[in-house]
């Protein structure tokens, strides 16, 4: 074990995320299966109690015990001898005779592997950037993406262009940067990137619906429908929604386009984007997060806390100087500070998935979008550089696997005895699965915290997460698969969203600023 390794351990065996219990609401892992960091319970107290015995039984059949006077003690005085596997906890409520006077707590979860160290960890196959180049030779290359530039419309057959915001916005993403890079095929990165756009402008909403100017979250326009409803269901069930979160992806691949182009059309298009925004606002800053294309009403109560909204109003109130935008960053900011930060209430929320109640469905999405804006705007006001770490250390906590992955969420999502690999970030409790993107992610999150604090440890865990990466990444053809289940996963693309393959080309290029 390297200094790395035990300076990784000395943290999990001494350190519990972000407790939750203020005000009385539920702990913000009632839901959670793993943990790395020493987690604490919000086990009921025994009014006949004294205090409490804590035993967790691992997977070898050895107890670990210790007593505190309450029953939502963290489990620091025992952390460190349980190893990796599943334990199960008991908490009983002792008298002052040491009787046993009730149970009060029983839960099962994965005491998951700690990050090994940079000796243990893998090396990378090949340098970032040109991972990161190669994976972006990919995209413009990929038949369906061709499609763009010798159609203009999008291949009937790549079931995820029903999701055309969200598609074409990270095609947007990729074509821009890309036509920065490589000189030489900037003009036919820009013709695809200006195509796909122009689609979009094309099927935006009008006035005869309630959303007027906001491109479609959801569009079987052109599409082979029987391959969208075997591969998309949740498309066809929501088709004629808007989830809020997408208008804003495209909002920012439209300013994107104008800042590269000029062309005011692009600007107009983010623009009534804008404007929708700031018209349908609600009293707490944020907005409903799915509506009726044809009325514009909410359709469930589930607001918004995705920061792909708060990074569009804030680009757009600083190219047109709007005070009125600006009101509504800072208002909308506010309000995910409270939702998330404070109450840890990290909702997933994907065009793909039923939107959920409070804890139930855990991202790590937001929770890192939300450290990456502290850093980059408020890392000097009190208090928010120890927020951002502990936002850092519940995502690793949740969301990362250095080693064992844990049986029951591989007999969930695939099967126990298939290849899954580590290490690899994951996506959601509800696609709680090895996903590159997410990878990638997290990953630059720990490159930010290197960044903001100089601590090595978090730039060692970015380089383990990226190494995985290049391994995963298929050597031939560039392509980084979106799911790491399977043995054969790097050759065989199955769901493989290409969107997540462009957003960690993108963010591999940054840590190459870094590498060794």
């Amino acid at each position: 074990m390297d200094n790395y390794a035990k300076q990784a351990l000395e943290l999990y065996n001494t350190t519990t995320v972000n407790r939750g219990e203020t005000a009385g609401r539920p702990f913000w892992n009632i839901n959670s299966s793993q943990f790395i960091f020493a987690p604490a319970f919000g086990f009921p107290r025994i009014p006949a109690a004294k205090k409490y015995l804590f035993i967790a039984t691992d997977k070898n059949g050895a107890q670990h015990k210790f007593t505190d006077k309450c029953p939502t003690a963290d489990l620091t005085p025992v952390w460190g001898e349980i190893p990796t596997g599943l334990v199960e906890l008991k908490v009983y409520g002792v008298d002052d005779d040491e009787n046993t006077v009730s149970p009060c707590g029983l839960r099962v979860f994965f005491k998951a592997d700690g990050f090994p160290g940079r000796t243990a960890a893998l090396k990378k196959e090949r340098n970032y950037k040109e991972c990161s180049m190669s994976a972006l030779d990919y995209v413009i290359d990929n038949p369906a993406y061709r499609y763009w530039i010798e159609k203009g419309i999008p291949d009937p057959e790549y079931y995820h262009n029903v999701y055309p915001s969200k598609m074409i916005a990270s095609i947007v993403d990729a074509m821009t940067a890309y036509s920065n890079l490589n000189k030489e095929r900037a003009e036919e990165a820009m013709l695809l990137a200006k195509n796909a756009l122009d689609y979009l402008l094309s099927i935006t909403y009008d006035r005869t619906t309630g959303v007027e100017g906001l491109p479609p979250t959801y569009s079987f326009k052109g599409l082979n429908a029987e391959t969208v409803n075997a591969t998309a269901p949740a498309a066809q069930r929501l088709k004629d929604t808007v989830m809020m979160l997408y208008p804003a992806s495209a909002g920012r691949a439209y300013i994107k386009m104008y800042e590269a182009t000029g062309d005011k059309k692009y600007f107009e298009a983010a623009k009534r984007i804008a404007e929708y925004y700031e018209k349908t606002v609600l009293p707490c800053g944020s907005w409903y997060l799915v509506v009726d294309v044809k009325t514009g009403k909410n359709i469930g109560d589930n607001i918004c806390s995705h920061f792909g909204i708060l990074f569009f109003i804030s680009e757009m109130a600083r190219i047109t100087n709007s005070v009125s935008l600006l009101a509504i960053e800072e208002k909308y900011f506010a309000y995910i500070a409270k939702k998330c930060l404070d109450e840890y209430k990290w909702e997933g929320q994907f065009e793909d998935i039923v939107p959920t109640g409070n804890y139930i469905n855990q991202t790590q999405t937001v929770a890192n979008d939300m450290l990456v804006y502290i850093i980059d705007n408020k890392i000097s006001e009190d208090g928010m550089l120890d927020k951002a770490k502990t936002l850092m250390n519940f995502i690793e906590d949740q969301f990362v696997v250095w080693g064992e992955f844990d049986p029951r969420i591989k007999k969930r999502f695939g099967n126990a005895d298939e290849k899954w690999y580590s290490p690899a970030g994951l996506e959601q409790y509800e696609w709680y699965v090895p996903i590159d993107s997410s990878t990638a992610k997290i990953m630059n999150s720990f490159r930010k915290m290197y960044i903001a604090t100089k601590d090595r440890l978090y730039l060692e865990k970015a380089i383990a997460l990226g190494n995985m990466i290049t391994k995963m990444q298929n050597k031939q053809t560039g392509a980084i698969p979106t799911h790491w289940m399977k043995a054969d996963c790097t050759e065989n693309l199955e769901n493989f969203w290409i969107n997540c393959h462009i957003a960690s080309a993108l963010w591999l290029y940054e840590l190459s600023e870094l590498e060794d």
